[in-house]
Formats: structure tokens, sequence, C-alpha cells
């Protein structure tokens, strides 16, 4: 593994932290109220951009380490299938338990990019923007472990 890597990664976690802190006082009030149609998009685009960061930090371990990323089709829910197997060249990078959640922000990921914007409801979101700090505290978590057991290797 690279210095670089460690680098971007730790670059595209401080992102990852911004979002979530934005994304803390929608949650916030829509614990109390339903969210109008603006601050409902907001809170769509920011759980993309969530997701995004950490799809784009397990893209760069699996190009840099792996030396490879999964082909056409399905290859989002193959990036996080893969980052879950251990290879011969390093240990699983996220748990199973991770990436079943990954894989629920990934399913919203299509929907956001498929639909229209006004379509998204503050109810259907709620229950992933609620996890999303905790969910980042696991990937943080599991990602530094990561690093540190592929860095004494």
């Amino acid at each position: 593994m690279s210095g670089k890597l460690a680098a971007q990664i730790g670059i595209n976690l401080q992102e990852l932290s911004r979002v979530t802190e934005q994304l803390a006082p929608l949650i916030s009030k829509g614990a109390t109220a339903d969210l109008d149609v603006i601050e409902t998009s907001a809170v769509a685009a920011m759980l993309h951009s969530f997701y995004t960061l950490i799809e784009k930090i397990l893209e760069l371990i699996a190009r840099d380490v792996d030396q490879t990323i999964p082909g056409a089709g399905a290859w989002h829910r193959d990036l996080i299938e893969q980052m879950m197997q251990p290879t011969v060249s390093r240990q699983a990078v996220i748990t199973e338990d991770l990436g079943a959640k990954l894989k629920e922000y990934l399913a919203f990921r299509h929907l956001f990019r498929g639909a229209s914007i006004a379509l998204m409801r503050w109810n259907k979101m709620q229950p992933l923007a609620d996890r999303a700090g905790e969910t980042l505290q696991q990937f943080e978590r599991e990602v530094t472990l990561f690093l540190r057991q592929t860095s004494l290797s």
C-alpha cells in the first residue's frame, strides 16, 4: 500500500465527516417535523454524497491494493462484495455487517440518480439519514484498522 493511498483516504474521510456534520441539523429538524421540499432535496443530495465518498474510498483501495475493480453491470454492488472478502494480499476491508449497511445507501444512490429529486420523501430517507453518523463511525473504524494492518504487513 502506498503512502499516497493513505493520504487520499484521509482526505476523503475528512470530507465524509463534513458531509455528515452538515446533515446533522436537518436530521434534528426532521425528528420533530416533516422537512420541506428544499430541505428534503438537501438531505437527498447529502446522502448521495455520503455514499459516493465511501464508494470512492473503497475504489481507491481496490485500485491500489487489489489492482482491480469490478467490471460493468453491477460493479457498485460488486465493489462492496470485493471489499468484504479477504484476498491473498489483504484481509477483508469491511465487515459483512457494514457491507449490508452500505448496500442500503447504494440502493438510495440508484434511486437518487434515477428519479426526480422532487419525488424524494423525508420519511423514506430518514432511516438512512439517522444512521449516517453511526455508519461513518463504523466505516472509519474498519478502514483505519485495515490501513494499520496493511501498513504492518
